[in-house]
This record gives C-alpha cells, structure tokens and sequence, in this order.
C-alpha cells in the first residue's frame, strides 16, 4: 500500500498547488522532482529520464502538432475566416433552431483559447427572434463548442491522452466518436424541446456559393482532414502542410504574417507539453507505475473508482483539459493497459475527466460565456448538469458492460 500512499500524496500536491493558482507547469516540475525523491531515483537516474523523456521523438512529434494547431487557430481567427463561415451559415441553415448550435459547433472544430467567445456572438444575434434567456444562449454556445473534444484529434488534450495511453490517435478518435455524436445528439434533444419551431425565413441566396464560403473558411482544417484520413499521412505531416500552406497563401503582408506565427506559438502551452512529458517520463523511469500496478488490482472496485475520481476531480478543480490528462493519466496507466480490450477504461477515464472540465467554474470558455451573456450560474447548471451526465452515463455503461 505504500507505492499508493506516495502516489495520493503526488495527487494532492497537485490539486493543493493548482486550488492555490500555481502555474501548472510549475506543478508539473514539482511533481516530477517529488517522483524521483519519493521512489528512490539518484541524481544520474533522474537526469537521464529527464533528458530521455524531453528529448524522445513523441516528445517531439506532439510539440510540433501543438506548434501547428495554434499558429492554423490564430491564422483563421485573425483573418476573418470564422466570420464569413457564419455568416454563410446561416443562408444556409432550414431549421432555425440549427443557427443557435451550428456556429459554435463549427468552432469546435479548430481548438482556439477560449474558443467559445468566437460563436457567442452569433448566437446572441441568432437567438434575438426567440428572446431566449441568459442561461439558454450560454448552454448552447457553450454545449455545442465542446462536443468535438471526445474524438477531434486536433484537441491537444485527445493528443496527449494518445500519447501518454500509447493508443494510435486515430484508434482513440474512432472509438471515442459515438460520445461526440451522443453529445451533439443529447445537446439537440434539449434544444428542440426547450426552444419552439420558426418557420424558415426565405432570403432569395442560392445555397451552393454559401456552401463554398463555408468551404473555403475552413480549408486549412479540411485540407489537413484530407491528408490524414484520405492520403494517410501523420497527423503532423498532415498539419504542418496545412500550415505552411496557409502562411504561403495568406493575404496579409509578410511582416503580419510573421507576427501571426510568433504570436501563435504561446511558450507557457508549448513548456506545458514538455512539463509533462518530462513528469510521464520519470514516473515510467523511477518504477512508480510497476509499483501502483502491484498495488492496484485491475478488477478491484477501488482502482475503477480511481478511474472516475482522479480525472473528474482534476478536471472540475482546474478546468484545464491538459491538467486532468497530464495529472490523471500517468497514474492510471497500470490501469489502462496496451490491449485493444483495454480501451474502455481509458475512454471512462477521459470521459469523466472531460465531464469535470465542462462542469468547472474554472473553465474559462464556461465563465467568459457566463460572462458574455450575464447568465446565472444556478440557471445555466440546470441545463448543462443533465446534460453531462447522459454523455457520463453511457461511459459508465460501457464500463460496467465490459466487467461483465
């Protein structure tokens, strides 16, 4: 039980120090020097696991997909791509009440700090014909803008989780799919009986050319799509391509394009990704995670609830996505194991940390949006707590179906 009792206290120094607003990159580095000090590493085994893990090739491959998908969300939001989309969108859309999900369900497509603020917007002008409340306009921007995160393999935290479970990124997308679609379907369900009918206003616009707006806004996303899932290249290759072609062809002068990419490339996320790389590292290299394997028994009722508590506590505390997989994940990996049959504890473990994420006041999409429509908060739960919890439930169900 010791192993166990050394591992408890590494989750409490994590979740103590982020309650307290430390940097979670300072967090990280704590955490992984205590790894090292509590399982008995000496100076040269922890400096070559350090360099071993920062230097790896995944380490890598994942900083440079990180570097690709900010500088392709600053390149789309900066010049104006998102707009022209919506507002084809909505020439576009028969069902009235599809414009009040659709916007930020676009958005959901291309991760961007803070994305929710992109499609409020939209939704505040869409939802002036029904006169809805505060608390409806920020569920359904808030809702609809996070249904990708289950499956979209351009979500760092999606990344991360692959690359710490050693599950393909493809696999882990395909098989955490039926949650996107059960998110989207959940949200709709809850839309079309809390908000009522509108006949659709005929503006005169044919559909095809609205149809090659949306197109052509979101061509960088589309293109890197093509490249993975159609000419099979890496996910890497296919957004480095996708990148080196959107800064060729931009508009904006060379200077501005330059500034674009310097200011996409955030240092904090890019030394969040080796943070936690280097801490996956020294608990694989101190024996931390053989000794947790010996402790926690796979069938026992304890570590299924670990399944569920460490990511979902994290991810409610911090409401950072990168937290709940760079804490939670590590620790579980006895857990999860290599086998294609071993997939469903980790589909459970990331499902209910996300489901800690999207309930977090600390989320910032959440309280921008808040925020933004000057929504309470008690009004805004009782939307979205049922929600979570039918996308949480089906999670569960798969747990428990495959234990039987």
């Amino acid at each position: 039980m010791i192993p166990l009792f050394k591992v408890a206290f590494l989750i409490a120094v994590f979740l103590v120090l982020l309650r307290k607003k430390v940097d979670l990159g300072l967090v990280l580095a704590l955490n992984t020097a205590l790894t090292a000090l509590l399982f008995g590493m000496d100076a040269s085994g922890f400096a070559a696991a350090l360099w071993g893990a920062l230097s790896s090739h995944e380490t890598l491959v994942l900083v440079a997909i990180v570097a690709f998908v900010l500088y392709l969300g600053a390149y789309l939001q900066n010049g104006g791509h998102f707009r022209v989309m919506l507002d084809a969108l909505k020439n576009l859309v028969r069902e009235p009440r599809l414009t009040l999900a659709a916007p930020s369900a676009f958005m959901g497509l291309l991760p961007v700090p803070a994305g929710a603020m992109i499609g409020a917007p939209i939704v505040e002008e869409a939802a002036k014909r029904w006169g809805l409340s505060p608390a409806w306009k920020t569920f359904l921007n808030y809702w609809f803008r996070h249904i990708w995160e289950y499956s979209w393999p351009l979500y760092v935290s999606l990344l991360m989780a692959a690359t710490i479970t050693r599950i393909p990124i493809k696999t882990l997308s395909l098989v955490q799919f039926p949650f996107t679609l059960l998110a989207a379907a959940t949200g709709l369900v809850i839309l079309f009986r809390g908000v009522p009918a509108l006949p659709f206003e005929e503006n005169g616009r044919k559909s095809w050319p609205e149809i090659q707006r949306v197109l052509f806004s979101l061509w960088p996303v589309l293109l890197t799509i093509v490249l993975v899932f159609v000419f099979r290249l890496s996910i890497e290759a296919g957004l480095g391509a996708a990148s080196l072609l959107a800064f060729a062809l931009s508009r904006e002068t060379l200077r501005n394009r330059a500034r674009t990419l310097v200011r996409s490339l955030s240092p904090r996320i890019i030394l969040l990704v080796f943070a936690l790389m280097a801490f996956k590292g020294v608990l694989e290299s101190s024996g931390a995670l053989e000794a947790l394997a010996g402790t926690l028994r796979p069938g026992g009722v304890s570590a299924y609830v670990l399944l569920f508590a460490a990511p979902f506590g994290v991810g409610l505390l911090t409401g950072m996505n990168q937290a709940y997989v760079a804490i939670a994940f590590p620790i579980l990996l006895p857990l999860f194991g290599e086998s294609r049959m071993d997939l469903v504890p980790a589909i459970f473990a990331f499902v209910s940390g996300f489901a800690g994420i999207l309930l977090s006041p600390a989320h910032l999409c959440l309280a921008l949006t808040v925020n933004y429509f000057r929504a309470d908060w008690r009004d805004v739960y009782r939307l979205l707590v049922p929600a979570v919890a039918v996308v949480f439930s089906a999670a569960l169900i798969l747990l428990v179906v495959s234990l039987l």
